[in-house]
């Protein structure tokens, strides 16, 4: 797993990753430290969030716990070779043969007046005396935010001015992702004036007693304080006034009420999710953690030992065409050739692979486990 951040090390101060957050919704800032203090913080963690963070640590050459080399699914070597791949591509096209020094996962802090305001951290810096390339590496499946517009990597761009030698003429900042291949945007000394007066207009208002908040979809989608947000409850009256289901605008505003109020819904499972999960005694009358169905898996190493196995029945090309260790598609030439299905053909497979399919359960999930209790509603 990746080395953890301890609790403290944002100081509980404005953090770059959640900078386009509090550009959107300045009063999300000082409430989600009022969700945190309630024990009440939403989107804390997901299977997705510690996929990225054993792929960020991997690239790091960070080790686990026990002091051993990070270990990868296939899925997770894929993107992390990728992501290095790019990101050694793009240092050799932008300092060629020149010596360069570098830096991964490191945290800047912006001080004014030797008071820390609000840090970030970079996935790996790459400079010289003159130019700094600041790389942020994507691990997900949904299109980041262009280089140009990413708020996040304009506040990483005024950190790494601001702390890197004064001769520090350009800072280039780049986006990585898999699907979405690579961004980027140069910050000259001009771009950089005007991106550290906009990140402390920013501050100015998070600052301010009287914060708006300003639910949208965007801004909720990943804000901690979405549990005890009242702009995001008083969607909920508003959705029940509408009579008719309105077209235009309206019909535009509705859909994005629906998205929040949507994220907000997710949100309370995820916090009872977590809850039983975390405490073997905690009591939520009705339901439970659920076990995931079980997977049936087929290790990469063992694909030669498939293969062999397999071509009694399938031609290579068949077996190939399931070169990604899918049993699925395996099992389904199989039934097509041998012209069998369902549980006797599970069981064929499972005889003839004996020793070399893994059975994984997937994750458990929140889920009722006896009927609820009738409730009789009393019309006016």
């Amino acid at each position: 797993m990746r080395m953890t951040e301890p609790p403290d090390e944002r100081e509980g101060l404005p953090s770059a990753s959640n900078w386009r957050r509090y550009e959107l919704c300045a009063g999300s800032w000082q409430l989600e430290g009022e969700a945190k203090q309630l024990g009440q913080s939403a989107h804390e963690t997901s299977p997705a969030a510690r996929r990225g963070e054993l792929i960020h640590s991997y690239l790091a050459g960070e080790v686990d716990e026990d002091g051993t080399e990070i270990k990868l699914d296939d899925s997770e070597q894929q993107t992390a070779d990728f992501l290095q791949e790019r990101a050694t591509d793009q240092v050799h096209r932008i300092f060629g043969d020149e010596a360069t020094l570098e830096l991964a996962e490191k945290r800047l802090w912006l001080t004014v007046n030797g008071q820390r305001l609000a840090s970030g951290r970079f996935d790996r810096c790459v400079y010289t005396p003159s130019v700094a390339l600041v790389q942020d590496f994507k691990t997900g499946w949904a299109e980041p935010d262009p280089a140009e517009q990413n708020s996040q990597m304009k506040v990483l761009a005024v950190l790494v001015a601001l702390h890197l030698p004064r001769t520090m003429r350009k800072v280039v900042i780049q986006v990585i992702s898999g699907p979405f291949g690579v961004s980027e945007a140069i910050y000259d000394y001009p771009a950089l004036a005007k991106a550290y007066d906009d990140v402390l207009a920013t501050l100015r208002a998070l600052q301010d007693p009287m914060a708006p908040l300003s639910p949208s979809p965007e801004a909720c989608r990943y804000c901690p304080a979405i549990n005890v947000c009242q702009a995001v409850k008083s969607l909920a009256p508003a959705m029940r006034e509408v009579e008719a289901l309105p077209d235009g605008e309206l019909g535009a505003e509705l859909l994005d009420s629906v998205e929040i109020l949507q994220k907000r819904l997710d949100s309370i499972r995820e916090h009872y999710a977590r809850r039983l999960t975390a405490d073997p005694a905690y009591d939520l009358p009705g339901y439970a953690m659920v076990p995931g169905a079980i997977r049936r898996e087929i290790k990469s190493e063992h694909w030669e030992a498939v293969r062999q196995r397999l071509a009694e029945w399938l031609d290579l090309s068949e077996i190939e065409a399931a070169s990604n260790y899918r049993l699925m598609d395996l099992e389904r030439a199989l039934g097509k050739k041998l012209k069998i299905r369902g549980k006797e053909l599970k069981e064929r497979m499972n005889a003839i692979l004996q020793g070399l399919v893994e059975e994984k359960p997937n994750a458990a999930s929140l889920k009722r486990i006896s009927k609820p209790k009738l409730v009789t509603l009393e019309l006016p």
